[in-house]
Protein backbone atom coordinates (compact mmCIF):
# COMPACT_ATOMS: atom_id res chain seq x y z
CA UNK A 1 0.00 0.00 0.00
CA UNK A 2 1.29 3.12 -1.12
CA UNK A 3 0.34 6.72 1.09
CA UNK A 4 0.14 9.69 -0.06
CA UNK A 5 3.19 11.74 1.63
CA UNK A 6 1.71 15.22 0.75
CA UNK A 7 -1.72 14.79 2.46
CA UNK A 8 -2.45 17.48 5.69
CA UNK A 9 -5.34 18.88 7.58
CA UNK A 10 -6.82 21.14 5.08
CA UNK A 11 -6.29 18.50 2.42
CA UNK A 12 -8.22 15.97 5.39
CA UNK A 13 -10.85 18.78 5.99
CA UNK A 14 -11.64 19.23 2.35
CA UNK A 15 -12.13 15.25 1.77
CA UNK A 16 -14.57 15.24 5.00
CA UNK A 17 -16.49 18.19 3.36
CA UNK A 18 -16.73 16.28 0.14
CA UNK A 19 -17.76 13.39 1.71
CA UNK A 20 -20.60 15.06 3.07
CA UNK A 21 -21.76 16.65 0.22
CA UNK A 22 -19.48 16.60 -3.18
CA UNK A 23 -21.79 19.22 -5.12
CA UNK A 24 -21.07 21.84 -2.05
CA UNK A 25 -19.60 24.90 -4.15
CA UNK A 26 -16.01 25.59 -4.32
CA UNK A 27 -16.97 29.07 -2.46
CA UNK A 28 -18.78 27.51 0.40
CA UNK A 29 -15.83 24.76 0.71
CA UNK A 30 -13.45 27.67 1.26
CA UNK A 31 -15.66 29.44 3.87
CA UNK A 32 -15.96 26.37 5.54
CA UNK A 33 -12.33 25.92 5.86
CA UNK A 34 -11.89 29.36 6.09
CA UNK A 35 -9.10 30.17 3.15
CA UNK A 36 -9.32 31.87 -0.12
CA UNK A 37 -11.61 30.50 -2.84
CA UNK A 38 -7.58 30.06 -4.88
CA UNK A 39 -6.81 27.74 -1.96
CA UNK A 40 -10.01 25.35 -1.89
CA UNK A 41 -9.76 25.06 -5.51
CA UNK A 42 -5.99 24.45 -5.79
CA UNK A 43 -6.49 21.74 -3.29
CA UNK A 44 -9.34 19.90 -4.78
CA UNK A 45 -7.87 19.99 -8.31
CA UNK A 46 -4.43 18.28 -6.50
CA UNK A 47 -6.69 15.65 -4.57
CA UNK A 48 -7.71 14.87 -8.02
CA UNK A 49 -4.76 15.20 -9.52
CA UNK A 50 -2.86 12.18 -7.54
CA UNK A 51 -6.02 10.24 -8.10
CA UNK A 52 -6.97 10.80 -4.10
CA UNK A 53 -10.66 11.13 -5.51
CA UNK A 54 -11.46 8.77 -8.06
CA UNK A 55 -15.15 10.17 -8.57
CA UNK A 56 -17.60 12.26 -7.53
CA UNK A 57 -20.67 10.28 -6.66
CA UNK A 58 -24.53 10.38 -6.28
CA UNK A 59 -25.84 7.55 -4.44
CA UNK A 60 -29.15 6.79 -6.08
CA UNK A 61 -32.50 4.91 -5.17
CA UNK A 62 -32.44 2.18 -7.69
CA UNK A 63 -35.62 0.75 -6.44
CA UNK A 64 -37.63 3.87 -6.95
CA UNK A 65 -36.86 3.22 -10.61
CA UNK A 66 -37.70 -0.31 -10.48
CA UNK A 67 -34.63 -1.96 -10.51
CA UNK A 68 -32.87 -4.44 -7.53
CA UNK A 69 -29.19 -5.88 -7.00
CA UNK A 70 -27.07 -9.03 -6.54
CA UNK A 71 -24.20 -9.06 -4.99
CA UNK A 72 -21.09 -11.27 -6.64
CA UNK A 73 -18.39 -12.83 -4.91
CA UNK A 74 -15.89 -14.39 -7.00
CA UNK A 75 -12.91 -16.21 -7.80
CA UNK A 76 -11.07 -16.18 -11.18
CA UNK A 77 -7.66 -17.56 -12.65
CA UNK A 78 -4.82 -15.67 -12.45
CA UNK A 79 -3.97 -15.44 -16.30
CA UNK A 80 -7.50 -14.30 -16.88
CA UNK A 81 -8.05 -11.77 -14.41
CA UNK A 82 -6.92 -8.76 -16.81
CA UNK A 83 -9.37 -9.85 -18.92
CA UNK A 84 -12.15 -10.00 -16.72
CA UNK A 85 -11.26 -6.81 -15.16
CA UNK A 86 -11.67 -5.16 -18.78
CA UNK A 87 -15.00 -6.93 -19.30
CA UNK A 88 -16.56 -5.41 -15.83
CA UNK A 89 -15.19 -1.85 -16.30
CA UNK A 90 -17.18 -1.53 -19.59
CA UNK A 91 -20.50 -3.58 -18.91
CA UNK A 92 -23.23 -1.59 -18.24
CA UNK A 93 -24.95 -3.31 -15.03
CA UNK A 94 -22.48 -4.13 -12.97
CA UNK A 95 -21.89 -1.22 -10.25
CA UNK A 96 -19.37 -1.35 -7.59
CA UNK A 97 -16.19 -3.67 -8.23
CA UNK A 98 -13.58 -4.79 -5.83
CA UNK A 99 -10.35 -6.43 -5.81
CA UNK A 100 -9.95 -9.22 -3.13
CA UNK A 101 -7.65 -10.86 -1.02
CA UNK A 102 -8.36 -13.40 0.94
CA UNK A 103 -11.79 -15.83 0.14
CA UNK A 104 -12.57 -13.97 -2.65
CA UNK A 105 -10.66 -12.43 -6.21
CA UNK A 106 -13.52 -10.19 -6.76
CA UNK A 107 -16.78 -8.52 -5.01
CA UNK A 108 -19.11 -7.25 -7.75
CA UNK A 109 -23.17 -5.91 -7.81
CA UNK A 110 -25.37 -6.81 -10.67
CA UNK A 111 -28.12 -4.43 -11.17
CA UNK A 112 -31.58 -5.94 -13.04
CA UNK A 113 -35.86 -5.38 -13.24
CA UNK A 114 -36.25 -8.41 -11.79
CA UNK A 115 -34.58 -11.88 -10.36
CA UNK A 116 -34.74 -13.60 -13.87
CA UNK A 117 -32.78 -10.40 -15.15
CA UNK A 118 -30.57 -10.51 -12.89
CA UNK A 119 -29.97 -14.18 -12.79
CA UNK A 120 -29.65 -13.75 -17.36
CA UNK A 121 -26.88 -10.80 -16.31
CA UNK A 122 -25.05 -13.47 -14.41
CA UNK A 123 -24.76 -15.71 -16.90
CA UNK A 124 -23.71 -13.49 -19.28
CA UNK A 125 -20.70 -12.71 -16.93
CA UNK A 126 -20.43 -16.53 -16.27
CA UNK A 127 -20.09 -18.24 -19.66
CA UNK A 128 -17.42 -15.89 -21.35
CA UNK A 129 -15.59 -16.93 -18.30
CA UNK A 130 -17.20 -20.23 -17.25
CA UNK A 131 -13.48 -21.99 -17.83
CA UNK A 132 -12.11 -19.63 -15.80
CA UNK A 133 -14.05 -19.07 -12.86
CA UNK A 134 -13.24 -21.11 -9.89
CA UNK A 135 -16.44 -20.79 -7.53
CA UNK A 136 -18.31 -17.93 -6.68
CA UNK A 137 -21.24 -16.67 -4.36
CA UNK A 138 -24.60 -15.14 -5.72
CA UNK A 139 -26.52 -13.06 -3.40
CA UNK A 140 -29.62 -10.41 -3.69
CA UNK A 141 -29.32 -7.21 -1.90
CA UNK A 142 -31.81 -6.39 0.90
CA UNK A 143 -30.27 -2.70 1.46
CA UNK A 144 -26.89 -1.04 1.33
CA UNK A 145 -25.40 1.61 4.21
CA UNK A 146 -21.95 3.34 3.68
CA UNK A 147 -20.57 5.40 6.26
CA UNK A 148 -17.72 6.55 4.39
CA UNK A 149 -17.71 9.74 6.16
CA UNK A 150 -16.33 7.98 9.09
CA UNK A 151 -13.02 8.13 7.42
CA UNK A 152 -13.02 11.54 8.98
CA UNK A 153 -14.18 11.15 12.12
CA UNK A 154 -11.21 12.48 13.74
CA UNK A 155 -11.84 16.26 12.16
CA UNK A 156 -15.12 15.87 12.62
CA UNK A 157 -17.68 17.19 15.18
CA UNK A 158 -19.90 14.02 14.81
CA UNK A 159 -22.45 15.92 17.69
CA UNK A 160 -22.60 18.90 15.34
CA UNK A 161 -22.44 16.90 11.75
CA UNK A 162 -24.90 14.38 12.52
CA UNK A 163 -27.67 16.02 10.54
CA UNK A 164 -25.63 17.27 7.69
CA UNK A 165 -25.06 16.08 4.40
CA UNK A 166 -28.54 14.35 4.39
CA UNK A 167 -30.86 15.25 2.12
CA UNK A 168 -34.59 15.85 3.35
CA UNK A 169 -36.85 13.84 1.69
CA UNK A 170 -41.24 14.26 1.98
CA UNK A 171 -43.82 12.22 1.22
CA UNK A 172 -44.11 12.31 -2.38
CA UNK A 173 -45.66 10.31 -5.81
CA UNK A 174 -42.76 11.92 -7.71
CA UNK A 175 -42.26 10.10 -10.71
CA UNK A 176 -39.21 10.38 -12.60
CA UNK A 177 -39.41 11.06 -16.95
CA UNK A 178 -36.58 10.62 -19.41
CA UNK A 179 -35.30 14.44 -18.28
CA UNK A 180 -35.16 13.23 -14.83
CA UNK A 181 -33.35 9.98 -15.90
CA UNK A 182 -31.13 12.23 -18.37
CA UNK A 183 -30.34 14.81 -14.56
CA UNK A 184 -29.52 11.38 -12.39
CA UNK A 185 -27.37 9.52 -14.96
CA UNK A 186 -25.50 12.47 -15.60
CA UNK A 187 -25.26 13.01 -11.88
CA UNK A 188 -24.06 9.81 -11.11
CA UNK A 189 -21.10 10.07 -13.41
CA UNK A 190 -20.01 13.27 -11.82
CA UNK A 191 -21.91 14.64 -8.71
CA UNK A 192 -20.63 18.50 -9.04
CA UNK A 193 -21.83 18.53 -12.27
CA UNK A 194 -23.57 21.89 -12.40
CA UNK A 195 -27.32 22.94 -13.51
CA UNK A 196 -25.74 25.37 -16.45
CA UNK A 197 -23.74 22.53 -17.83
CA UNK A 198 -27.00 20.15 -17.28
CA UNK A 199 -29.29 22.16 -18.87
CA UNK A 200 -27.47 22.20 -22.23
CA UNK A 201 -27.69 18.42 -22.02
CA UNK A 202 -31.62 18.19 -21.81
CA UNK A 203 -32.80 21.80 -23.00
CA UNK A 204 -34.15 23.22 -20.22
CA UNK A 205 -33.17 26.31 -18.15
CA UNK A 206 -30.94 25.76 -15.75
CA UNK A 207 -33.01 26.77 -12.87
CA UNK A 208 -35.43 24.32 -14.22
CA UNK A 209 -32.58 21.48 -13.68
CA UNK A 210 -32.31 22.91 -9.97
CA UNK A 211 -36.05 22.70 -9.34
CA UNK A 212 -36.03 19.00 -10.94
CA UNK A 213 -32.53 18.25 -8.85
CA UNK A 214 -34.39 19.48 -5.59
CA UNK A 215 -37.86 17.26 -6.68
CA UNK A 216 -35.36 14.12 -7.07
CA UNK A 217 -34.19 14.64 -3.50
CA UNK A 218 -37.51 14.97 -2.04
CA UNK A 219 -38.81 12.06 -3.37
CA UNK A 220 -35.76 9.84 -2.18
CA UNK A 221 -34.42 9.27 -5.70
CA UNK A 222 -31.28 10.89 -5.22
CA UNK A 223 -30.24 9.99 -1.05
CA UNK A 224 -26.65 11.59 -0.99
CA UNK A 225 -24.07 13.24 -2.96
CA UNK A 226 -20.49 12.24 -1.91
CA UNK A 227 -16.77 11.17 -3.18
CA UNK A 228 -15.25 7.78 -4.35
CA UNK A 229 -11.43 7.67 -2.65
CA UNK A 230 -8.54 5.83 -3.25
CA UNK A 231 -8.65 5.03 0.43
CA UNK A 232 -4.88 2.94 0.59
CA UNK A 233 -3.54 6.32 0.02
CA UNK A 234 -5.22 7.74 3.48
CA UNK A 235 -3.32 4.81 4.90
CA UNK A 236 -6.08 3.13 5.23
CA UNK A 237 -6.74 -0.50 5.01
CA UNK A 238 -10.50 -1.79 4.55
CA UNK A 239 -11.66 -5.00 5.19
CA UNK A 240 -15.14 -7.07 3.99
CA UNK A 241 -16.28 -9.19 7.09
CA UNK A 242 -18.79 -11.36 6.87
CA UNK A 243 -20.70 -12.75 10.02
CA UNK A 244 -23.01 -14.91 10.56
CA UNK A 245 -26.63 -14.18 12.67
CA UNK A 246 -27.17 -17.67 14.36
CA UNK A 247 -29.60 -15.43 16.66
CA UNK A 248 -32.70 -13.73 14.48
CA UNK A 249 -33.81 -11.63 17.70
CA UNK A 250 -30.70 -10.37 18.26
CA UNK A 251 -30.16 -8.88 14.34
CA UNK A 252 -31.70 -5.60 14.99
CA UNK A 253 -28.79 -4.70 18.43
CA UNK A 254 -26.14 -6.32 15.73
CA UNK A 255 -27.09 -3.68 12.95
CA UNK A 256 -27.54 -1.00 15.46
CA UNK A 257 -24.18 -1.91 16.91
CA UNK A 258 -22.49 -1.68 13.77
CA UNK A 259 -24.03 1.12 12.14
CA UNK A 260 -22.43 3.26 15.59
CA UNK A 261 -19.28 1.42 15.52
CA UNK A 262 -16.21 3.83 14.17
CA UNK A 263 -14.65 1.80 12.14
CA UNK A 264 -17.71 0.13 10.41
CA UNK A 265 -17.94 1.92 7.05
CA UNK A 266 -20.44 -0.20 5.14
CA UNK A 267 -23.41 -2.99 6.07
CA UNK A 268 -24.93 -5.12 3.28
CA UNK A 269 -27.89 -7.14 4.23
CA UNK A 270 -28.86 -10.05 1.94
CA UNK A 271 -32.38 -11.76 1.15
CA UNK A 272 -32.55 -15.11 2.20
CA UNK A 273 -28.96 -15.56 4.02
CA UNK A 274 -28.22 -16.00 7.55
CA UNK A 275 -25.34 -13.86 7.21
CA UNK A 276 -24.80 -10.26 6.85
CA UNK A 277 -21.59 -8.71 5.68
CA UNK A 278 -20.16 -5.07 6.72
CA UNK A 279 -16.78 -3.16 6.14
CA UNK A 280 -14.15 -2.09 8.71
CA UNK A 281 -11.17 0.06 8.09
CA UNK A 282 -8.01 0.43 10.19
CA UNK A 283 -4.71 2.15 9.72
CA UNK A 284 -3.31 -1.22 10.76
CA UNK A 285 -3.79 -4.70 10.36
CA UNK A 286 -3.17 -5.90 13.22
CA UNK A 287 -5.86 -3.85 14.89
CA UNK A 288 -8.60 -5.49 12.74
CA UNK A 289 -8.23 -8.87 15.59
CA UNK A 290 -9.16 -6.62 18.18
CA UNK A 291 -12.14 -5.19 16.58
CA UNK A 292 -13.46 -8.55 16.02
CA UNK A 293 -12.74 -10.13 18.74
CA UNK A 294 -14.61 -7.28 20.49
CA UNK A 295 -17.33 -7.92 18.25
CA UNK A 296 -18.07 -11.19 18.99
CA UNK A 297 -17.51 -11.00 22.32
CA UNK A 298 -20.34 -8.75 22.07
CA UNK A 299 -22.69 -11.06 20.41
CA UNK A 300 -21.41 -14.34 21.34
CA UNK A 301 -24.53 -15.99 19.18
CA UNK A 302 -23.03 -14.31 15.89
CA UNK A 303 -19.62 -16.06 14.39
CA UNK A 304 -16.91 -14.26 12.10
CA UNK A 305 -17.34 -16.20 8.65
CA UNK A 306 -14.76 -14.51 6.35
CA UNK A 307 -13.21 -12.01 5.51
CA UNK A 308 -11.21 -10.42 2.64
CA UNK A 309 -9.10 -7.41 2.38
CA UNK A 310 -10.02 -4.65 -0.32
CA UNK A 311 -7.14 -4.34 -2.50
CA UNK A 312 -8.71 -1.71 -4.91
CA UNK A 313 -12.03 -0.48 -5.92
CA UNK A 314 -12.25 0.17 -9.34
CA UNK A 315 -15.98 0.53 -10.05
CA UNK A 316 -17.76 3.10 -7.81
CA UNK A 317 -21.09 2.75 -5.89
CA UNK A 318 -22.81 4.86 -8.66
CA UNK A 319 -25.52 2.74 -10.77
CA UNK A 320 -24.72 1.44 -14.13
CA UNK A 321 -26.63 2.53 -17.60
CA UNK A 322 -28.79 0.36 -17.68
CA UNK A 323 -30.98 1.71 -14.66
CA UNK A 324 -31.71 5.21 -16.73
CA UNK A 325 -33.00 3.66 -19.79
Amino acid sequence: MTAYKGLDKLDTRLLAELMKNSRTPVTQLAKKLKVSREVANYRLNNLIKNKIILNFVTEINIEKLGYAGAAVFINVKATKQKEFREFLDKCGFVSWVAEHSGVWNYGLSIIGRTNEELDKKFLVLYNKFKNDILNHRFTLHRKSTFFYEKYFSNVIDEKKEKQKGKIKKANTTHKADNKDKIILKELSKNSRIDSVELSKKIKLTAPAVANRIKQLEKAGFIQKYSIFLDITKLNMYQYSIFIINKNMEQKGKLLSYLKHHKKVSFIAEYIGDPFMEFGIYVDNPYKLRDILQEIEESFPDNRIMEFSLFQKEFISVGPPDCVFE
